[in-house]
């Protein structure tokens, strides 16, 4: 039963072609995280205001739109069950889209991996990850699968990557010290493909 209704929620989002959910932060306030659960995070939200109004405009200035609620804080917890804080960007580039009836999910996940990734992360400066509080950076990337044949600009289903790194491993990536595959081989990477729950991979390269 549950396939079905999947199937049927599926078909429903493939074929319309409203509006639908909207995923971009339109304006400066929709995209910052700004509800916390644990005071650490608020904490290090209110603390650092100005860092992530710098990203902010920085990822704007490049043309690139923010997750809603992309911007912040948050937890990656490790094998022994502790919360790691880390500094949380998440963006939703318009040049990326994909056709459901041309591609999969594999595919569109090595797409935006390989080809879109290690430019994006270029955007980010070392004087990000000065907050002493933060073991790294999350980095997340979002993007649409359509039905062209239906609707190419509205409709289908959204999938995503977050990548946490190490802050030293990012800095040494900004300064050209290691390369991007270097970098993602020492982090953990996380994917949700075809409305499919997120999951860790050890992303393969060509």
């Amino acid at each position: 039963m549950k396939k079905i209704v999947l199937l049927l929620v599926l078909i429903l989002m493939l074929c319309s072609c409203g509006t639908g959910a909207v995923y971009v932060a339109k304006t400066e306030q929709e995209s910052f995280k700004t509800y916390y659960e644990h005071p650490e995070l608020k904490r290090l939200y209110t603390e650092n205001d100005d860092t992530l109004r710098a990203i902010y405009r920085r990822l704007r200035e490049g043309g690139i739109d923010v997750y809603k609620e992309g911007i912040g804080f948050t937890y990656l917890t490790n094998t022994r069950g502790e919360r790691i804080p880390y500094l949380m960007v998440n963006i939703r580039p318009m040049e990326i889209v994909f056709d459901v009836n041309k591609t999969n999910g594999e595919g569109r996940f090595a797409v935006v991996f390989q080809r879109y990734l290690p430019r994006y992360l270029k955007l980010m400066k070392k004087e990000d990850l000065r907050i002493e509080k933060i073991e790294g950076l999350e980095f997340g990337v979002y993007w649409p699968v359509r039905d062209f044949s239906q609707c190419d600009q509205y409709g289908g289903f959204i999938e995503y990557l977050h990548v946490y790194s190490k802050k030293e491993d990012v800095r040494d990536y900004l300064d050209d010290r290691i390369g991007f595959k270097e970098l993602t081989k020492n982090s953990e990477v996380y994917i949700s493909l075809d409305l499919q729950p997120a999951k860790s991979v050890m992303p393969l390269f060509d």
